[in-house]
């Protein structure tokens, strides 16, 4: 990756406190300008919100351990900070790397497929966007959004198995309406490994519920999460068709049924948590 003229540094929040990562971690420090840190409370944005706190620069970059940067990527986001100088939100393009040989599941559904995958490929030219065209992967944020006290939410995001999706959206969205502009910029790239387990029914099953998670706590509209009577209805009628459809349908409609059932069933039950 180019960093020729930079001054930078990267923040490696390790949220196990596994001697395995803190060994890996050691083997670059002499290559990289590399600060390591543990956050022994778990959940990926109190291992954000800890990395903050040694953070140095004036230009945050956040990224996953499962991404593979452009060779430009870093240079595009920061030259691109000159164009807008009052902008304090970027994101770039984040591209899927299917496993040699295996190509994207049969998902009818080009928006899950997009939330599923961690795929932002939007068709727009440079500029000034609604801050929900950037996603975490390929993220950076001024400093004086953090200045000003915003932090990411420790009560959503990645906590085992079974969390709220878009917690950076989350995060963006709440800077957006506190004034501050978000930029795309399609020249900064990064591609998102995606594992082979990625590619079966029951991972994208267990997706499709934390993305309707992630879709009912995000849902401004409504204030106050409740179950309502028509989603009970829905829910009972999406079953219905989920198991039809293995006893009679096609690949595609069993994978797309059981998407449906199952975002429903993380709305429903995000809706009985509430956003406490």
């Amino acid at each position: 990756m180019d960093t020729a003229g930079l001054d930078w540094e990267v923040i490696l929040a390790d949220n196990a406190g596994n001697e395995e990562t803190a060994s890996i971690s050691k083997s670059f420090s002499s290559s990289l300008p590399l600060k390591f840190i543990i956050e022994k409370a778990p959940g990926k944005n109190n291992a954000l919100n800890s990395a903050l706190e040694h953070a140095s620069g004036d230009l945050l970059i956040f990224t996953d351990d499962d991404v593979i940067p452009d060779s430009q990527w870093v240079k595009a986001l920061v030259d691109a900070t000159d164009r807008w100088t009052t902008a304090d939100l970027f994101g770039g393009r984040i591209l899927p790397k299917f496993p040699d040989g295996m190509a994207a599941p049969p998902i009818d559904d080009p928006v899950f497929l997009r939330l599923a995958y961690v795929i932002a490929d939007w068709d727009l030219p440079e500029g000034k966007h609604p801050a929900g065209k950037i996603w975490g992967p390929n993220m950076m944020v001024r400093r004086r959004v953090f200045d000003r006290g915003l932090r990411f939410n420790p009560n959503i995001g990645p906590t085992g198995t079974s969390y709220v999706m878009g917690s950076e959206t989350e995060f963006l969205l709440r800077a957006s309406d506190a004034g501050h502009t978000a930029v795309y910029v399609p020249s900064a790239i990064v591609y998102h490994q995606i594992r082979p387990v990625q590619m079966t029914h029951s991972w994208i099953y267990g997706r499709a519920f934390r993305v309707g998670r992630g879709l009912a706590y995000n849902n401004k509209s409504k204030p106050v999460l409740k179950i309502k009577k028509w989603m009970l209805r829905e829910f009972t009628n999406l079953f219905a068709r989920y198991i039809y459809s293995y006893a009679v349908g096609t690949e595609s409609e069993r994978l797309m049924n059981g998407i449906k059932f199952h975002k429903m069933r993380g709305h429903i039950y995000q809706c009985y948590k509430g956003r406490g």
